[in-house]
């Protein structure tokens, strides 16, 4: 079933579909989405029998090519898919499945038992209503994509990132415990060290108020802009605040970890979460005010938002993409991203089997420690 608009879903659906591996196809997030660009229409697909509601997931549909280069199909799959010189292809209307602002997709999901063709079902069915539009599903993980796949007829599937996940111990509220998830006895060393440490300092300051972290916006930016930059990325101080305002504002509950002080921060992240998963969305320090307290940032973005999942009864966090062998020593297991693209055939458009090997290869350059043979496991048809 369609929903044209994601005002309209009725209340029994969104209780119905209470399980999902991803922040961002849910509800807040995606009506906060809808409210925060009303260019972009919000529509919902829903898959139904007669004892309700069994998946869903919204529907991004943009008038043209997406802005932005972590959801536009034509800058992740500029190694692989090249559309013809005179195609106006990004004036096509382009429709993204799930995700379109975060990173992880997922239906939402009841926790009955359901057809396990289902989902790729529900994901052709949406490619056939918008025929002539690019059609794109961003960001699944390895068993997801297996799941939807096996379904689709003339779709193009290809890695485009790995992401990297905290999975948090049930049941505990020790640190201590965490070690038991991390398998290398060297991280479980460093993952120690580094817990006694911070033990010894003085907190980290908490904020969960939207407000406060909205007035804060501005004091934190420039260690965000400093962190950028150091990564050979541009940015302001302007418009770091407005994308810290806007993560808070998120329509899921921030959390802001904070050490130093309010006006003069030493490292700080950002999260939001809703009751069963948590996703660091950005983070920042200043190098000048750390001095000799280097595990500041690492605290803040891995350790502090740890323990609190932990407190609370949470299951995973998601520290997104980048950096991905850093996290890795911090226990983090990392997760490869996938995407599926449905290019209409009066586009035309030539599609190559090399865009997987380029894209591998620029994440090992940038991780030299992973292993190529953990790398060829991560191939779209090699896993």
């Amino acid at each position: 079933m369609r929903f044209p608009q994601i005002e309209e879903v009725p209340e029994s659906l969104w209780y119905d579909l209470r399980e999902s591996n991803s922040l961002f196809t849910g509800r807040d997030w995606s009506l906060t989405l809808r409210r925060s660009n009303p260019a972009v229409p919000v529509e919902f697909w829903a898959a139904r029998d007669s004892a309700g509601w069994l998946l869903g997931l919204p529907v991004h549909v943009y008038p043209q090519a997406p802005g932005r280069s972590t959801y536009d199909v034509w800058s992740l799959h500029r190694d692989d898919v090249e559309p013809a010189p005179d195609s106006e292809h990004r004036a096509r209307r382009h429709v993204l499945i799930g995700t379109r602002n975060g990173q992880r997709n997922g239906f939402l999901r009841s926790a009955r038992p359901q057809d396990p063709a289902l989902a790729g079902r529900l994901v052709q069915a949406i490619a056939e209503e918008y025929r002539t539009s690019v059609v794109g599903m961003l960001y699944l993980d390895r068993a997801l994509l297996d799941e939807v796949r096996s379904q689709l007829v003339d779709w193009h599937a290809g890695f485009i990132d790995a992401a990297a996940e905290l999975r948090v111990p049930a049941g505990e509220t020790d640190l201590d415990a965490f070690l038991g998830t991390v398998s290398d006895n060297h991280r479980r060393r460093r993952i120690r060290a580094e817990l006694r440490s911070i033990a010894a300092e003085e907190p980290a300051e908490r904020i969960d108020s939207v407000s406060e972290i909205e007035e804060l916006a501005p004091v934190l930016a420039p260690l965000l802009v400093k962190v950028n930059q150091r990564h050979g990325q541009p940015s302001d101080e302007a418009s770091m605040a407005s994308y810290i305002r806007a993560s808070a504002n998120s329509g899921l509950q921030p959390q802001l970890f904070l050490t130093g002080t309010r006006t003069e921060p030493r490292a700080f992240s950002l999260s939001v979460q809703d009751d069963r998963l948590m996703s660091v969305r950005v983070g920042g320090h200043d190098a000048d005010r750390l001095g000799n307290r280097a595990l500041d940032y690492p605290r803040v973005v891995f350790y502090e938002p740890l323990a609190y999942a932990m407190r609370v009864g949470l299951k995973a966090i998601d520290l997104g993409v980048g950096a991905l062998y850093t996290k890795m020593l911090r226990g983090a297991h990392t997760v490869p991203l996938y995407s599926l693209v449905r290019i209409p055939d009066d586009l035309p458009t030539t599609i190559t089997a090399d865009g997987d090997r380029t894209r591998l290869a620029g994440l090992r350059a940038g991780n030299p420690k992973l292993s190529e043979e953990t790398l060829l496991g991560w191939a779209v048809d090699h896993g």
